[in-house]
């Protein structure tokens, strides 16, 4: 099943195959050193698989409600543990945009 949403796809398509977090320049642009390869290859996993998660959702029959509460629950098993403040911010603004394609808030979420 495709997804119907263009826009969803078109922004899950960018961030997949964006190098938001292994460009050293994106780091920068934040005022950050840039993480180390671990971290850096743990945001890209975790980005990774929580679009795909957020994509399933998105084509489930649910209500937008109960939507909110399975993006919840994904935002909730991302790796929080392990990234410092800094990449905690970075990951977070790099799945907002997913998650406002998908028709949700993310202020509700995060």
């Amino acid at each position: 099943m495709k997804i119907t949403n263009v826009n969803l796809a078109a922004t899950i398509s960018a961030i997949k195959t964006s190098d938001i977090y292994e460009n050293p320049k994106n780091w920068q642009t934040r005022g950050l050193m840039p993480s180390n390869k671990p971290v850096v290859l743990l945001l890209r996993k975790a980005t990774n698989d929580f679009l795909d998660k957020l994509e399933e959702i998105y084509k489930r029959k649910e209500s937008s409600e109960e939507k909110l509460e399975l993006v919840s629950e994904i935002v909730d098993e991302l790796p929080w543990d392990e990234l410092d403040t800094e990449e905690k911010e970075f990951l977070a603004d790099t799945l907002t945009p997913a998650i406002k394609a998908a028709g949700l808030d993310p202020v509700t979420i995060f």
